[in-house]
Order: C-alpha cells, then sequence, then structure tokens
C-alpha cells in the first residue's frame, strides 16, 4: 500500500508546501472565479462529482491548502469553468510566478 506524507501544517512557518499542492489549490481558486457565485459553483462542482453534498466552506478549505483536492474535483472544476486542467495549472503557475494568489 503506498503511504503518502502526513500534510505540512499549515499555520507552521517552517514547512513549505508542496508546490503541486499550491498549484493545485489555485486552480482550484481560478476555476472558482472563473464560475462565480460560490454557491452555484459548489453545487455544480457537487453534481459533477456525483457527491451528496458538497459545501463552500469545503471548497474554501481546497483552496487554501487545508485539505488536499481530490484529482476528480479538479477535472469537475476544469469542465465547470469551461477550461482545461492544463489551463488552470498554466494560469495558477503565472500567478505564483508573480507572487499572486487567485483573486489577487
Amino acid at each position: 500500500m503506498l503511504r503518502l506524507p502526513s500534510r505540512p501544517d499549515p499555520t507552521s512557518t517552517s514547512v513549505e508546501w508542496p508546490v503541486i499542492d499550491r498549484e493545485v489549490a489555485a486552480a482550484i481558486g481560478l476555476a472558482r472565479r472563473l464560475r462565480p457565485p460560490m454557491k452555484l459553483f459548489a453545487y455544480e462542482l457537487r453534481r459533477e462529482l456525483g457527491l451528496k453534498s458538497l459545501s463552500g466552506r469545503a471548497v474554501y478549505a481546497w483552496e487554501s491548502g487545508e485539505a488536499r483536492v481530490p484529482a476528480a474535483a479538479l477535472v469537475a472544476a476544469a469542465r465547470i469553468s469551461s477550461s482545461s486542467v492544463d489551463e488552470l495549472l498554466e494560469r495558477a503557475r503565472r500567478l505564483e510566478r508573480m507572487g499572486l494568489r487567485p483573486g489577487e
């Protein structure tokens, strides 16, 4: 069984988040901003994923890095925002290079 390393504490300044986690979190944030408002985005994401419930708080937790983004959620977010996963990740990388986060 493959074991993933434990999630770094987001409040700790001594541990750097893995780059891919930051990029995926930013990609979710970008997708949400391409498909406002939050309630509608969460509703459409929930439907796309076939979940019984998905709160806006859960989406915010993904965006902020409090929780790891499931791969299926990234694919669903790309569909909802009429983007590709590659487009969302590339935009997230550009923002990170500029020192910005989605919405800034």
